[in-house]
């Protein structure tokens, strides 16, 4: 199940935290629909071979071949697997709380567990019985969490020395699981000095008769520690590893590490510069990337060749975009330590443009394929990737997965910025932020919602900031809390910042994807100066939602369009204002707000008759009628002439 594990990062003193956590959300696979009664599942033995790359779904461990507590496949925390999708063990249950009798010495955590196996025989081509001259073996690869390099670039947590991952074996005629290998605590980077690679090779014989039977079974567990920090406000999730390409046959030797197999390592991306989605109506040709960056492996100990084709798909399944990156040699990675570097399959260009109607939602679906050119790939599953290009009315950085937190610095009135730029004006109408689930609620401090228009690249003035302080919440695993403005907000074209102004000296915890990176958009402010981002890569989980379609539960009836009258205009003093639908009773339903032409808020009241304006300088303002029922907004030009 995919829970999603962070790691504290104080922005504004760049100085990173890491700490143990003692927390995870509720049960991920049941929050994405994933109905555990209708998942059909292999009650007999399975039958040899046993191979699992985790490739090709996410959350709940496969159920025909897994008995699972806790541990869940995703695509965002590994460096560089085998293969696409990895099964991750942390220190959290499946339903995302602390194990019972957690301390800082040690306790058992996660736990993934086979189905049985029949090693008593195979089937095919003729029913055999198995034996330990068979040459068993049980292969797999283990990373340990937290990425490579400085500590600021971590990707979840890496397991302290104490910690340790286990494989055991059960016998069913002992009625006991025995121990059959063990690592402890390690980091990436003692890895890859030793061998150039990010992973550890292991294979394990099977020899004992006691295993040689119809329901043997294997498991793999963690024992995770929390660390001594007793501030919740930081804790963290913690003691990752990851489990990648599990092989279980016979015929194999103790150093039968290739398998031929041509396989993408990464999961697919965005198309598109900087957004992973973007509003429909803000969408231009100069958003299109130039091109990918795809990772492409050769499992095998031979050189291979393999095709690559991208192909993008809209909403109606018609294709609207390929691109063929014919045949190209891939060498072994077990020799090279390289990914395949031919251009036309690891940096395929992006040779099109979406065609966008920019007032209608759309969606493209971005299909990846690699094969191998000549001979059989053993294993199809890792061969292809997609994406989901979305054009709706919201502007997206992240990739909605939150490897990692960010903490705004604890200090009253502190502000954490993000950029986004406009193409044409339009209506900002709520926030969705994502913030971290916290130990007893300890992220759930106030905030105030803020917009701001920009100069040289930086928050200058504010424009906008929420009558009322806000309250973090955690709807669920990588699940969005949308925050409305308290009236629709015109934006003029060009860029602008949403922040979180902090209330009192309280840290929070915004999700923060490791996998993107929006950093040069981010901005602090904890002493009246607004300091860029320089430190952390990444992209914040804050996502301005424009137009009145983001306003959900707002009743839709048919209603007269809203008109209203000004004049004088231009003027010097005062302006005269009437409503002139004909249903209209109650103006009390109306607000009036200024706007000039930096996008700033010069003027805001209930509904008025006659205004005065003299206190605004000479210029061109727009004013906004706004029914606070309905959510219609009206707006004409006000010049100001002196």
């Amino acid at each position: 199940m995919s829970f999603k594990k962070w790691i504290i990062l104080s922005v504004l003193t760049v100085i990173p935290f890491l700490a143990n956590s003692q927390f995870r959300l509720t049960e991920a696979g049941k929050q994405k629909g994933v109905n555990e009664k209708n998942i059909t599942k292999n009650i007999s033995s399975i039958v040899l071979p046993f191979i699992e790359d985790f490739s090709n779904y996410r959350d709940i461990p496969n159920p025909n071949l897994w008995e699972n507590s806790g541990a869940w496949v995703n695509f965002d925390y590994p460096v560089f697997p085998p293969t696409v999708g990895v099964v991750t063990f942390d220190a959290l249950d499946s339903q995302g709380q602390l194990y019972q009798g957690a301390n800082t010495t040690g306790f058992p955590a996660d736990t993934l567990t086979s189905c049985k196996i029949r090693l008593d025989s195979i089937l095919l081509p003729t029913p055999t019985k198995l034996t330990p001259q068979d040459s068993i073996y049980l292969s797999f690869y283990v990373q340990p969490g937290g990425g490579i390099g400085d500590i600021w670039d971590n990707i979840g947590a890496t397991p302290a020395k104490k910690d340790s991952l286990v494989l055991q074996f059960y016998s069913i005629s002992q009625n006991t699981w025995h121990n059959v290998w063990k690592t402890e605590g390690l980091r990436v980077d003692s890895i890859f000095t030793k061998d150039s690679t990010y992973w550890l090779f292991i294979n394990i014989p099977i020899v004992d008769t006691i295993y040689f039977n119809s329901e043997f079974r294997f498991r793999f567990l963690n024992f995770a520690s929390l660390s001594n920090n007793p501030s919740y406000a930081y804790v963290d999730n913690c003691d990752h590893w990851h489990l990648d390409y599990i092989y279980l046959n016979k015929d194999r030797r103790y150093d039968d590490r290739a398998i031929r197999d041509i396989a993408f390592v990464n999961p697919a991306r965005s198309l598109l510069k900087e957004y992973q989605a973007m509003p429909a109506l803000q969408f231009s040709e100069e958003d299109m990337g130039d091109s990918l960056s795809i990772k492409i492996i050769n499992l095998s100990d031979i050189a291979l060749s393999s095709q690559y084709n991208y192909y993008v798909f809209n909403s109606f399944g018609a294709e609207v975009a390929s691109y063929n990156g014919g045949f190209e040699n891939i060498y072994p990675y077990i020799q090279t330590k390289n990914f395949q570097t031919s251009p036309n399959h690891a940096n395929p260009p992006i040779n099109f443009s979406y065609s966008l109607n920019p007032n209608q939602w759309e969606t493209f679906d971005v299909i990846h394929i690699v094969k191998e050119g000549v001979g059989q790939d053993s294993r199809t599953s890792n061969d292809t990737i997609s994406f989901k290009q979305v054009f709706e009315n919201y502007f997206a950085y992240d990739d909605a997965s939150a490897e990692n937190g960010f903490g705004i610095e604890p200090i009253t009135v502190s502000n954490l910025a993000l950029g986004f730029n406009l193409r044409v004006q339009d209506t900002l109408t709520a926030v969705d932020i994502y913030f971290n689930s916290t130990y007893q609620d300890a992220n759930q401090k106030p905030f105030y919602l803020c917009v701001w228009n920009s100069l040289g690249g930086k928050p200058n003035d504010s424009i906008y900031r929420s009558h009322t302080y806000l309250t973090p919440t955690t709807e669920g695993l990588n699940q969005y809390t949308r925050y409305y403005l308290d009236s629709p907000l015109v934006i003029p074209e060009g860029e602008f910042f949403v922040s979180l102004q902090t209330k009192y000296s309280d840290y929070l915890n915004l999700g923060f994807d490791r996998n993107t990176d929006c950093s040069s958009k981010m901005f602090g402010n904890w002493s009246n100066s607004w300091e860029p981002n320089t430190l952390f890569k990444g992209s914040l989980m804050i996502r301005p939602y424009f137009g009145y379609k983001a306003l959900i539960g707002f009743e839709e009836v048919e209603k007269e369009e809203l008109n209203f009258s000004l004049y004088p205009n231009p003027t010097n003093s005062t302006i005269n204002l009437k409503i002139n639908n004909s249903n209209n009773f109650h103006n009390t339903n109306y607000k009036i707000r200024i706007i000039n032409m930096l996008g700033k808020e010069v003027y805001s009241s209930a509904f008025k008759t006659q205004i005065d304006v003299s206190a605004l300088s000479n210029g061109v303002y727009i004013l906004y009628i706004i029914d606070t029922k309905t959510h219609q907004t009206k707006q004409e030009k006000l010049i100001i002439q002196k």
